[in-house]
């Protein structure tokens, strides 16, 4: 009798019962037999691959929960992640209901920077996050559905590669060994801290799928690229740098298949991708010129460049591979004591490998060119180029940056290179490529005669080491009490006290002091938040933001005098001219009330708007509320509603 299948892969079909070779027409009866029979087997196929993705899936998403422990017991407590830009990524998911829900267009508001009608399509508005959590923002809330949503956006990534790493190993346990290494690489957990738009990025291992369908078909259909173009536009909707970097990984990937055709072979190669490559730029380009036609529709909404030097301090260090994050189970304590240079990136250059993972990834490559020879080459290849731009325009090793250019730097003078702010996020396709070689080193593992006898304790155990070097525990959490504190680490916030602005005050728009300035910005969005955005705000924060929008800011006497007592614009203070626009400032903005938060120039601003606008403070809760009487030319009279 034939042995079995090996453990997680299906027969072929091959041998008859007895061992010996099928002929061709032995082989088709037994493949497709009577039409009943085929169509019941095709049924019962369909009903285990159908259950195997259902219990993977569910598998991956309790390791989301795991991941993100303790905060994941109780998703309504505060925000995953560190204080910071998970506010901004929270508030833009709320505002994403909200719009959908009152029929208004999501990539535009007036609730930041008022009067403004600002254009959020350049920003990371996170839509397609955004949609994926509509049903928790409207029935569970802003902070739940944050929540949420970051765990399912890691599930969904180490599903979708799965499915890829399925489609190269073809083993059920190694392809999920795969798809655990990237969804759950400290590439992704780090910007999980902060960044969910950039943890979005199931779509990318969906990409390599249908471009891979493309390049192995041996037909030139064009019906090949729709999904191709739908994947990435998925990937354009998650995050604008993921589409870069998927054409980026399309154009590497085609190179190199054109290499390996070489000779005449390349010619009848490109002959036959080249209708759904084109196909797929098509699909890609009809849904994504809505939003391109907002982003490049008017001027004036087009932020300004990134500041110089930007793209340097956003890269990965040479040795970072080696680096964990400070949050580390185990190496988090070693990592604080190390040059601060080393993390200039924050959380984007997180770009750590892992022993275990390392050693998979070499022996998948190794072993892997006998089961699959073209992946294992081309997941080595793409993972090292990827690695070089991750590195910048120039290198950094070990926090010290070298005076020469660095091996991507012609890629970076590139106009097509600007659209990537932060070249350190091209590690999410060495994760992927490293996701895939390891999933080959399982594969070894699980089927070699050398190793089978070992399976059943090797696999687990490596599995186990896998997650033990990924884990965060304890992931941090960020008050949603007061934004911009994170939580003991006993997780208790009894004692931390929140600025809570009056019901009465909840209308028209609020000025709050310190302005364009993190925490405090997002202090005031997120209680913009809270009251279900009955108030619009006269500042914010935004990823990118157009110039346009600070004019007021340089034009406003009273604006001018508290960026100045900010410290963040050299202006004389005239405070009884200021006091002679205050009137027309509190009409032009609609203001119901001045907010100051505690900070070191509190102060000198409480002590400014107290003499300005004539108004004695009342303490609320962390902050100073100023009450401003509405103007006799003002009120809702001439703007009924600034939220809209």
């Amino acid at each position: 009798m034939a042995p079995p299948p090996p453990p997680g892969r299906e027969s072929s079909g091959s041998a008859g019962i007895s061992g010996r070779p099928r002929s061709e027409v032995e082989s088709r009866a037994a493949t497709v037999g009577p039409p009943e029979i085929s169509r019941t087997g095709d049924r019962a196929a369909s009903r285990r691959a159908f259950q195997n993705h259902t219990v993977a899936f569910l598998l991956l998403l309790a390791l989301g929960f795991v991941f993100t422990l303790p905060g994941s017991l109780s998703l309504g407590s505060g925000l995953l992640g560190f204080p910071g830009d998970n506010f901004q990524h929270a508030w833009f998911l709320w505002h994403f209901a909200r719009a959908l829900l009152h029929g208004r267009n999501p990539f535009y508001t007036r609730l930041l920077y008022y009067p403004s009608r600002v254009n959020l399509a350049w920003s990371t508005t996170d839509p397609l996050a955004g949609l994926l959590a509509l049903p928790l923002s409207v029935f569970a809330g802003p902070v739940v559905a944050y929540n949420a949503s970051l765990i399912l956006q890691l599930a969904l990534a180490a599903f979708c590669a799965r499915l890829l790493c399925l489609r190269i190993s073809r083993n059920q346990t190694a392809a999920f060994i795969g798809g655990v290494v990237f969804g759950f690489s400290p590439f992704l957990t780090a910007e999980a801290l902060a960044h969910l738009s950039l943890v979005t990025v199931f779509p990318i291992p969906l990409f390599v799928l249908a471009l891979d369908r493309v390049f192995r078909s041996k037909s030139a259909s064009w019906r090949l690229g729709i999904p191709l173009g739908l994947a990435l536009l998925l990937a354009a909707f998650a995050h604008y740098n993921y589409a870069v970097i998927c054409m980026v990984f399309a154009a590497l990937l085609l190179a190199i298949e054109i290499l390996r055709c070489a000779g005449s072979g390349a010619l009848r190669f490109v002959g036959t991708v080249w209708k759904p490559l084109c196909a797929g730029a098509a699909t890609f380009l009809v849904g994504f010129t809505p939003l391109l036609w907002m982003m490049l529709g008017r001027r004036s909404d087009v932020p300004g460049p990134r500041r110089p030097g930007h793209i340097e301090v956003m890269s990965a260090d040479a040795l970072g591979f080696a680096i964990p994050s400070w949050n580390h189970m185990f190496f988090g304590r070693w990592a604080h004591g190390l040059n601060p240079n080393l993390f200039r990136a924050g959380v984007e250059g997180t770009v750590y490998i892992g022993a275990v993972v390392l050693a998979l990834a070499v022996l998948g490559f190794w072993k892997g060119r006998d089961a699959n020879r073209r992946w294992a080459a081309n997941a080595l290849l793409l993972g090292i180029a990827f690695w070089l731009l991750s590195l910048g325009p120039r290198v950094h090793v070990w926090g010290h940056q070298l005076h020469v250019p660095g091996p991507a730097a012609l890629f970076f003078d590139l106009p097509f290179a600007k659209f990537i702010s932060a070249p350190a996020r091209f590690d999410v396709i060495v994760a992927l490529c490293l996701g895939i070689l390891c999933s080959l080193g399982i594969e070894y593992l699980i089927e070699s005669p050398h190793v089978s006898k070992n399976r059943y304790w090797l696999v687990p155990l490596v599995a186990l080491l896998i997650m033990a070097d990924y884990m965060t525990i304890p992931f941090p959490r960020a008050s949603t009490i007061a934004p911009g504190m994170g939580y003991h680490a006993s997780g208790k916030s009894s004692d931390v006290i929140g600025c809570t602005v009056p019901s009465q005050l909840q209308r028209g728009t609020i000025l709050t002091f310190p302005m364009v300035e993190q925490p405090y910005c997002l202090k005031g969005m997120w209680a913009q938040v809270a009251s279900g955005g009955k108030f619009a705000l006269v500042d914010g924060y935004l990823s990118y933001t157009p110039p346009e929008i600070w004019k007021p800011f340089w034009n406003i006497r009273i604006l001018r005098s508290l960026m100045s007592i900010e410290g963040l614009y050299p202006a004389p203070i005239d405070a009884v001219a200021d006091r002679a626009s205050a009137e027309e400032t509190i009409r032009e903005f609609n203001l119901s009330a001045v907010v100051i938060y505690d900070s070191p120039n509190a102060g000198r601003g409480g002590s400014y708007v107290e003499e300005v606008f004539g108004v004695k403070p009342q303490r609320a809760g962390s902050c100073t509320v100023f009450p401003l009487p509405q103007s006799d030319h003002s009120p809702d009279a001439t703007i009924s509603d600034p939220t809209k």
